[in-house]
């Protein structure tokens, strides 16, 4: 991920994380509305889905090369973290989405929501990253997650 990169300075850095977080938000913002069918936006919603989204940035920034970097000196642990990594943020970013930002419904929608709304915003988030890469950007993913 862009945020990963020690080349950059702290002001690009910031930067780059609030454009990381905003551009989260307005993905999960759009998947709830499609998803769940959440129309009404009042103060403490937006908050939490920025709270998700702040969650969700630094789980790919620092989580994911934090554990490829771990076991990266392992020769068949780090294929296996490569291609296990991106299903266990998947798995974390349900949970949040679940607990966080869709509550109130019922058990099963919960968890029904909470997929598909984590499905788009991941979609959506690897699209932005692809759209990133060619047009010359750094990229928001690291390529070899």
């Amino acid at each position: 991920m862009a945020l990963q990169q020690n080349n950059t300075s702290d002001i690009e850095t910031l930067l780059l994380l609030i454009i990381a977080v905003v551009l989260v938000t307005i993905i999960l913002y759009f998947g709830a509305r499609l998803i769940a069918g959440k129309k009404n936006t009042d103060t403490g919603y937006i908050i939490r889905l920025l709270v998700i989204a702040l969650i969700i940035v630094i789980l790919v920034a620092v989580v994911i090369g934090a554990i490829v970097g771990a076991v990266n000196e392992i020769p068949f642990v780090s294929t296996a973290a490569y291609q296990l990594v991106p299903v266990l943020i998947y798995l974390a970013i349900v949970y949040l989405l679940k607990f966080l930002l869709i509550p109130e419904k019922s058990e099963s929608t919960n968890w029904h929501a909470s997929v598909w709304i984590a499905v788009i915003t991941l979609f959506l988030i690897y699209l932005i990253n692809a759209i990133a890469i060619e047009l010359s950007f750094p990229p928001l993913i690291d390529a070899g997650v």
